[in-house]
């Protein structure tokens, strides 16, 4: 699986994807970049939280991200 650039845009394999564990994503287009990011709050902190936090600091984290 890899990802393909054609005429009428780039295109990723859902198998790719879902191998990331990525189901439901949001696109976000910057100046010289294309970030693909779950919008899955779990998915998003998925191994990078490792203490207790609040639900204001969860809230916090999830807005940086």
């Amino acid at each position: 699986m890899k990802i393909e650039v054609k005429k009428e845009g780039i295109f990723i394999p859902k198998g790719l994807l879902e191998e990331l564990e990525i189901e439901d994503v949001e696109v976000v287009l910057k100046e010289h970049e294309i970030l693909v990011k779950p919008k899955s709050l779990t998915r998003k902190l998925k191994g990078f939280v490792k203490t207790r936090l609040t639900v204001r600091e969860l809230d916090q984290l999830y807005t940086e991200i």
